[in-house]
């Protein structure tokens, strides 16, 4: 095969050996690479690179918009799901919160004072936990029934049962402040 190449080139030697290239030959030539590359859609290396980014681009977009809308529409199925008081009713729902200010007002008050280690008032706390339970079962109910007289009362009721127990704890814890402070006062 060398040979052949050596035998071509000492051939043509005249016709490959001159100063100026053929322009209309390589002129011709890159028009029928323009047109071949029109023809099997390919074209400048910046326009398709352009256009796999803006193609890309809009995958995301789309593939954002989508989670987008199904976590909202996920989000508020759930928060619409739950049933509250004042979904029910304005005044109910004020109510409850007239009864949670007062219920964090008792607890703020109970953590101001000691003696948590005091057996009646730790047996008060566990009554204070099965009160918990109870609204959290009747608000369990409300949700699964919806709007019932019965269990609206059980809410309000366990409210109250709350305020109580929390009245007692501070009593009691005010009985035995004054116990320590009479012991003191005697000895």
């Amino acid at each position: 095969m060398l040979i052949d190449l050596e035998k071509y080139l000492k051939k043509e030697r005249q016709d490959l050996d001159v100063e100026h290239p053929d322009d209309s030959i390589i002129w011709e030539g890159i028009r029928s690479d323009l047109q071949s590359r029109k023809s099997t859609g390919l074209e400048s290396g910046n326009k398709n690179l352009f256009r796999r980014f803006r193609n890309a681009a809009a995958i995301l977009l789309l593939l954002l918009s989508v989670g987008y809308v199904v976590y909202d529409l996920g989000s508020n199925y759930i928060t619409n799901r739950k049933m509250t008081l004042a979904k029910i009713d304005k005044s109910l729902g004020e109510r409850e919160n007239e009864y949670r200010a007062m219920v964090n007002l008792k607890r703020e008050e109970v953590r101001s004072s000691g003696h948590i280690n005091d057996k009646t008032i730790k047996d008060l706390f566990k009554e204070m936990q099965r009160i918990d339970k109870m609204y959290d079962q009747a608000m369990e109910d409300l949700n699964e029934i919806g709007y019932n007289e019965k269990i609206i009362n059980t809410i309000f009721d366990t409210y109250e049962k709350k305020i109580q127990v929390l009245e007692l704890i501070i009593l009691e814890t005010n009985n035995i402040n004054n116990h320590e402070k009479e012991k003191a006062i005697f000895l």
